[in-house]
């Protein structure tokens, strides 16, 4: 098994982080049905989206690394519901932007109105997975949130990715389809 640590994202880290998390979610259905299509132009609207949201909403964020390389990132955020201050923008299926404040609008919908920690993004290079480093950010996350007597919450499009949260305590507890793409809602209540 590769050696790998988890340690805090550092500022000169962000791009990086963002670069991974394109690669790790490029696929995924949500963000194929968002950014219609997987190749490098998609991949860096995804990593311009998540570099914008680690300098506007940063959170606590966490690296895997195996030596100086970052293989996975995990961010949390206290928060407490949200609101959607996107002005009504005029329908274009084709328009990224307006595909991204649907999906935004959607998930607002469903977030919890009391005090929880958000987790998400969360990826791991697709060179990567099946080594444990997903279950071990995933440990420090639940670690984290414990030691605050917190709920958390997360939102997911893939079959895979409930039976893995479900494996640390969290629950489904709505569903909505965002562009035709199933998008899970799952809360984990305090564990102390």
């Amino acid at each position: 098994m590769n050696k790998f640590h988890i340690s805090f994202m550092e500022q000169n880290e962000i791009q990086e982080s963002a670069k991974v998390l394109s690669i790790a979610m490029l696929n995924n259905p949500h963000h194929l049905g968002v950014f219609l299509g997987n190749g490098e132009k998609e991949r860096l609207e995804i990593e311009k989206m998540f570099f914008e949201l680690f300098n506007t909403l940063p959170g606590i964020v966490f690296l895997a690394k195996e030596n100086d390389k970052i293989i996975g990132v995990m961010r949390m955020k206290s928060c407490i519901g949200k609101s959607i201050d996107d002005p009504e923008m005029f329908e274009d299926e084709n328009d990224i932007h307006w595909r991204k404040s649907v999906w935004f609008r959607e998930w607002a919908e469903h977030d919890p109105v009391e005090q929880h920690w958000h987790l998400g993004p969360i990826g791991v290079l697709p060179s990567h997975r099946g080594l444990g480093v997903g279950t071990e950010l995933m440990k420090r996350f639940c670690k984290e949130v414990d030691n605050c007597s917190a709920k958390a919450y997360l939102e997911t499009d893939l079959d895979e990715n409930v039976r893995f949260y479900k494996k640390f305590g969290f629950k489904l507890i709505s569903e909505s389809a965002i562009f035709n793409v199933a998008n899970r809602y799952m809360l984990r209540d305090s564990q102390k």
